[in-house]
């Protein structure tokens, strides 16, 4: 990559200035190469001479220059030039750039691939939705932050597993089997009402296990009736003739079933596929649980007071403990995350862990942290991307309300690629408002539009050679006969394109940072890249057919470089839309 040899070109020159004299005895930073906000400036842009000129006693002007004159030639670069108050600025060569063009044919649909993981194991955990109702349009963006995160680290190198974890046990089923119950009953002309005549719908409470109302139950109490319907018509009247405990309890797990095959199909038809779904309450069957309250024990990481059981947190420098058992005798569900990530990294051996959670559960990481340490695992292992909730036309989501919108009736307005592309469009700090209306724009202030539309222009220039005629060989094109300025910038962000894969990558495996808005940006830019040179460059000229089959070339390397992209964003790469289908 252009980086790596820029970075190795500056190594080679500060090592020669050093060997030389020229620059006195101190240790190299961190050369980073960035690219200058402005164009003017070049194409790539060094400030190491700043970070070294303290130590060296030196004005960092001096020190740019006496690396500048040390620097070997290389055919990529056609200048450097110096500026204030020390950048070392970097022009690339066109025949250089121009050259590109066909490695970025030749790679194909691999384009975009970066040497990061060496093949390493990694787990992305995301959606995790509990399977007590429809995935939600806010839960659609742990979703496309998940999946195309998984994509872009399979673009990385690495080894990646997709697993979503079914919240099956707890508190949060106890009320769901109760509700299926009663509401199974209900549909069959058994009712069971309270005072009022209402239906119950309950969840145990935590202090005494017994059943209570609850608000935060509410979503749970407000599927239970359509799931219960879906279960008779499949299962019918069956369930009655067992014991009431016995048959409260399969009525909770089919209703549970039937959920997570709504979920999946919904999933799948964002385009998110997962590899494992991985049960929870597989974790009390294997007596995992209890291996693990053990192992906590042994190692002095648990005690015993007020009647309950506490992971001492304190001890590996949290502000508190945390209980793992109430004194009901009643698991949290943090013993459950212990032994589900004990999982991960100690019995199935991956590497690195990203969980993917939203922003409301920002307050359970520094445990999670902790609780690593008494585990045997770097805390840097565990990556815990966290994102901020989903609003639509204005509206926030709120399953606790009973406000929440169902992903499928989305999907039905809009299609998946809408929400693919906007659910990362913003960085995962800021909140983010879906935009119905824009979504579906058919026109230039929809970027998810534009960007497609541009790929199907790529399509459309080859079809229109076909009618008219016209063979393409873009494997035999004369490429330095590309010159125009739109030509040349074209090319220079086809090239940004493994640059911003390495940079997602990088930022997330090593500095826990989920930059995937990089990617939809990306898109945006090349797409207006490929715009501006199709409004500037005729490409069909039969009077000038080697200039023709040059343009030709760029824009299948456009048409790739724009498919993987979408595909790595888990979108669609259209070859005809009514929009491109216009005069070349």
């Amino acid at each position: 990559m252009i980086k790596d040899d820029i970075s190795a070109l500056v190594s080679q020159a500060i090592s020669a200035a050093l060997a030389g004299g020229q620059l006195p005895e101190l240790v190299t930073p961190e050369i980073t190469v960035e690219r200058p906000s402005k164009p003017e400036h070049g194409d790539y842009a060094v400030s190491v001479a700043m970070k070294m000129a303290r130590t060296a006693r030196m004005s960092p002007l001096k020190i740019a220059e006496i690396i500048k004159g040390n620097l070997a030639p290389a055919d990529y670069i056609t200048a450097v030039e110096i500026a204030a108050p020390g950048f070392i600025n970097f022009r690339l060569g066109d025949e250089w750039l121009k050259s590109q063009v066909k490695n970025v044919l030749e790679q194909g649909g691999t384009y975009g691939n970066v040497e990061l993981g060496h093949q390493s194991r990694v787990q992305v955990e995301f959606v995790s939705a509990n399977p007590t109702g429809p995935i939600t349009i806010g839960s659609a963006r742990n979703a496309c932050m998940g999946d195309t995160l998984a994509n872009v680290l399979v673009a990385a190198n690495y080894q990646v597993e997709r697993e979503y974890y079914v919240n099956d046990a707890g508190n949060q089923i106890r009320a769901w089997n109760e509700s299926m119950w009663i509401y199974y009953r209900d549909e069959l002309g058994l009712p069971v009402t309270d005072d009022k005549g209402e239906p119950l719908a309950m969840k145990l409470d935590e202090e005494t296990g017994q059943p209570t109302e609850a608000r935060e139950f509410k979503d749970v109490r407000y599927n239970a009736r359509t799931y219960a319907r879906e279960l008779i018509a499949h299962e019918g009247r069956r369930f009655l003739d067992l014991p009431e405990e016995q048959a409260k309890a399969l009525v909770g797990k089919e209703g549970v079933k039937i959920v997570l095959e709504h979920n999946e199909e919904d999933l799948a038809q964002l385009g998110v596929l997962f590899d494992v779904w991985f049960h929870e309450q597989a974790l009390y069957d294997t007596g995992q649980i209890e291996q693990i309250l053990k192992m906590l024990r042994d190692e002095g990481h648990v005690a015993e007071r007020e009647g309950a059981v506490w992971f001492v947190s304190s001890a590996l420098g949290q502000d508190k403990d945390n209980v793992l058992i109430r004194s009901n005798g009643i698991p949290t569900y943090f013993v459950s995350d212990i032994a589900y990530h004990y999982n991960k990294f100690k019995t199935r051996g991956f590497e690195k862990v990203i969980d993917l959670w939203a922003a409301d559960h920002q307050g359970h990481i520094p445990r999670m942290k902790a609780v690593m340490q008494a585990i045997g695992v770097s805390p840097e292992d565990l990556i815990i991307l966290v994102y901020q909730l989903v609003s639509v036309n204005g509206l926030r989501m709120s399953k606790r309300n009973k406000n929440f919108i169902p992903l499928r009736e989305v999907m039905d307005i809009t299609g998946p690629d809408p929400i693919r592309y906007n659910m990362i469009a913003r960085s995962p700090e800021a909140s983010l408002d879906f935009d119905v209306n824009l979504a579906i724009a058919q026109n230039d202030t929809n970027p998810v539009y534009y960007v497609q539309y541009s790929h199907a222009r790529t399509a459309s220039i080859f079809r229109r050679a076909e009618e008219t005629g016209f063979t393409p060989d873009v494997e035999n094109a004369d490429l330095s006969l590309l010159a125009h300025p739109s030509e040349m910038a074209l090319i220079r962000h086809l090239l940004l394109f493994p640059e911003t894969v390495l940079e997602v990558a990088k930022n997330c495996i090593d500095n826990g940072v989920a930059e995937l808005q990089r990617l939809p940006f990306y898109t945006l830019e090349l797409a207006r890249a490929y715009n501006a040179f199709y409004r500037d460059c005729y490409v069909l000229d039969p009077a000038n057919l080697p200039v023709s089959q040059a343009r030709l070339a760029l824009t299948q390397a456009t048409r790739n470089v724009l498919a993987r992209a979408l595909t790595m964003m888990g979108m669609s790469a259209p070859d005809r839309m009514d929009r491109a289908e216009q005069p070349v």
